[in-house]
């Protein structure tokens, strides 16, 4: 019960500072790019948040456990945390200037390869990183994530409104009125169990993302190197391991898709599980951390 009793006291403190302290570096345009280390012991892992642009908080629950097991490197990627950008534009949010952080944190963390954990966009990030810098990685473990190429943006938002109620459409509409988060409203459609989602939906005037903007310009940029992606991707040899909900909006196709182009991609879905395995339900949780720490013990 362990998992389901900790959902909604992690949930109460969703988005805390945790009191943890911060580290950064500079990136090669000069950004400064903030990270925090949660768990002091085993492997260090690299957890990529979603969006892009969400604040990487939202991840709290997942790290909260992990750390139990490994040292987690939460990046502050840039536009969301503390890794505020002076001025928000397609100049300082390309796939490349993402790249170049990576690197910067590789360079912070000693030159070691590093072991991405990228959940919904971050494992997009992650195939981009793995794509252009395959010899910094030692292993990908891709959580929910979107596809290699943008062809699941053709069904993804359909999949979510298909799942939502009028409740939620109504609460869509006053959170646009009220100039806040759309995401709050659209949130049960992220899930196979809708109660679940009720309880965890956060407060309604939370802000999902720190700076406007963000996700148009990188998603945009990122769509565009679909086909440069795919062609390094086919070349790539290293580990690559995906774990996603069966009902995830994203949808199969993204698996099958990325298996075809990475033929050593390991795959594994959860069972009635949507876009959140760690807090969709005490059985898909404790399926999920089984599954990761069987991904992990294989790292050579």
């Amino acid at each position: 019960m362990k998992y389901l009793l900790n959902l909604f006291l992690l949930f109460a403190v969703f988005f805390t500072l945790n009191g943890q302290e911060f580290d950064s570096f500079e990136s090669k345009d000069g950004t400064k790019i903030f990270f925090q280390q949660f768990g002091d012991s085993g492997e260090t892992i690299i957890l990529l948040s979603g969006g892009p642009g969400l604040n990487p908080y939202y991840l709290e629950p997942l790290y909260n456990e992990l750390k139990k097991k490994y040292k987690c490197i939460l990046l502050h990627q840039r536009g969301t945390g503390n890794s505020i950008l002076d001025k928000v534009n397609q100049e300082f949010l390309t796939v490349q200037k993402y790249i170049d952080d990576l690197n910067g944190l590789y360079k912070k963390l000693g030159n070691k390869k590093l072991i991405l954990v990228g959940h919904s966009w971050g494992g997009m990030l992650s195939f981009s990183y793995a794509a252009n810098e395959p010899e910094k990685v030692k292993k990908v473990i891709l959580l929910n994530t979107g596809g290699v190429t943008d062809q699941f943006y053709t069904w993804f938002g359909s999949n979510i409104n298909m799942r939502l109620h009028k409740e939620d459409t109504d609460l869509y509409q006053e959170q646009i009125d009220n100039n806040r988060e759309t995401l709050i409203a659209i949130w049960p459609g992220y899930f196979f169990d809708r109660n679940i989602a009720i309880k965890t939906r956060p407060e309604l005037d939370y802000k999902f993302r720190n700076q406007k903007g963000v996700n148009a310009f990188a998603s945009g940029n990122w769509r565009e190197r679909s086909e440069d992606r795919v062609a390094k991707l086919k070349k790539y040899k290293g580990a690559i391991d995906l774990i996603t909900g069966r009902q995830d909006p994203v949808g199969e196709s993204v698996v099958y898709e990325a298996k075809s182009i990475i033929p050593q991609l390991k795959y594994t879905f959860i069972e009635q599980c949507g876009h959140f395995p760690w807090i969709e339900g005490e059985k898909q949780a404790e399926t999920f951390y089984k599954l990761f720490d069987e991904s992990m013990s294989s790292i050579n």
